[in-house]
């Protein structure tokens, strides 16, 4: 369907069910009179030797600038147009368009086309039939017993020791020097900390070093195995000088009243563990509520069956990619982990994305929507978890445009609520 905009002309042409193509042509004499005003621009600030600023001829401008009065030219006028017809065709593509096949030579018009991806139509199943039983919320004693265990270790002590030598369940921080007893090399000076007893320990040298005390160096050698489990030792004799920097012993608290009092405001035992047992059944509340969600969307997927745009599928891959591997800075991905990530982003992708359209079409349908005092108490509640200001942190949403972003998730935490209390 070709039309003819105020200064330029489209030709908006439908390619597939979801897919549009607009080619677009801007007339010469708009051209013409952009990439005046352009080099204009040039010519008051260019800098060419043998010239006052702003003297130069323009065909000296437009042959040393050809490239960049080019460039500008097309930034000036591409996205103009891309947007007004975007807004007057009244299309709202599923990510930015795509701009290719620019083409333009002095004294011709314009052209370029731009594809769009949209969003697929498809119709809600019965949402409001679906019916999912509410897993168990019972808080078991054992449960209970974990996590007073797990409080127990993380308050543990580790107390030096120095009037006795090393022990099972030590802590001992060591120096190793070590050297092929054959070729007489030494290797890597070492320090580190084991736990005596681990079964990740090398066997052969914990038994040399049992008994040893602080400050005690103890020089022996070990024949290891041609089957021995690190290559790099098997069949060696190795000749290892081992000094005990430090002995630490560890000492766990006994759990009563004294352990609950340390914790906190708690008076004795029996508070701790009715604190304990509201914090885990709140925690069950919650995985309760992700997997009634998490099946109603499932069940509304395959009821729903509808492809997605493939720009924004990959779109949204790149971003989880992204994100996962710039949390793992220090890691050195290999090649099969990379692919691994990317097929596992594609798939996360895709189900973000299609549990996000059923989402708003069912606001859409039952009329929900974020109101201004819903969205300042959301901006509250997240100034105070910051420690900012309401007025600071709703300047800085509307200053990087993530202010919708936030009424967008509200909403869809209002639908959620809806889905679930009606499954329940």
């Amino acid at each position: 369907m070709e039309k003819e905009q105020k200064w330029f002309k489209e030709n908006l042409i439908e390619i597939g069910e979801n897919s549009k193509e607009i080619e677009f042509e801007v007339p010469v004499e708009i051209v013409t009179s952009e990439y005046d005003k352009i080099v204009d621009y040039f010519t008051q600030r260019a800098k060419i030797p043998g010239f006052r600023v702003g003297k130069a001829p323009k065909d000296i401008i437009r042959r040393v600038y050809a490239a960049e009065i080019r460039q500008k030219l097309i930034d000036n006028l591409v996205p103009k147009a891309v947007e007004e017809s975007l807004k007057a065709n009244n299309l709202n593509p599923a990510v930015d368009p795509m701009i290719e096949n620019i083409r333009w030579q002095e004294g011709e018009p314009l052209t370029f086309r731009v594809k769009l991806d949209f969003w697929p139509d498809f119709k809600l199943p019965d949402y409001r039939s679906i019916k999912i039983p509410q897993p168990s919320l019972e808080v078991k004693d054992e449960e209970i017993e974990k996590v007073l265990r797990d409080l127990q270790e993380r308050s543990a002590e580790f107390i030096p020791v120095t009037d006795r030598g090393l022990a099972p369940g030590d802590y001992a921080h060591i120096e190793i020097k070590a050297k092929d007893f054959k070729t007489k090399k030494f290797w890597p000076t070492q320090k580190v900390q084991i736990e005596i007893g681990q079964p990740t320990n090398d066997p052969f040298l914990e038994q040399n070093i049992m008994g040893l005390m602080t400050g005690e160096t103890r020089t022996f050698t070990v024949d290891y195995p041609l089957d021995h489990s690190d290559f790099s030792l098997a069949g060696k004799r190795v000749e290892y000088t081992v000094k005990i920097l430090a002995i630490r012993e560890k000492r766990v608290p006994a759990i009563g009243d004294d352990f609950a009092r340390s914790l906190g405001n708690f008076d004795n035992l029996d508070q701790l563990r009715d604190r304990i047992k509201e914090e885990l059944l709140e925690k069950k509340k919650e995985e309760s509520r992700n997997q009634v969600l998490e099946k109603i969307l499932s069940q509304l997927a395959a009821e729903a069956p509808f492809s997605l745009p493939e720009a924004a599928v990959e779109a949204e891959s790149r971003l989880l990619l992204e994100r996962w591997l710039t949390s793992r800075p220090e890691h050195n991905w290999s090649e099969a982990e990379i692919k691994s990530l990317q097929g596992e982003a594609r798939r996360q992708a895709e189900k973000r994305l299609k549990d996000r359209l059923i989402l708003e079409k069912i606001a859409q349908k039952e009329g929900l929507e974020v109101k201004e005092d819903e969205l300042e108490e959301e901006i509250r509640s997240l100034a105070r978890a910051h420690r900012l200001s309401f007025f600071e942190l709703k300047e800085r949403l509307e200053r990087e445009g993530r202010l919708e972003a936030l009424r967008h998730n509200l909403l869809l935490r209002k639908v959620v609520d809806f889905l679930i209390n009606q499954a329940l």
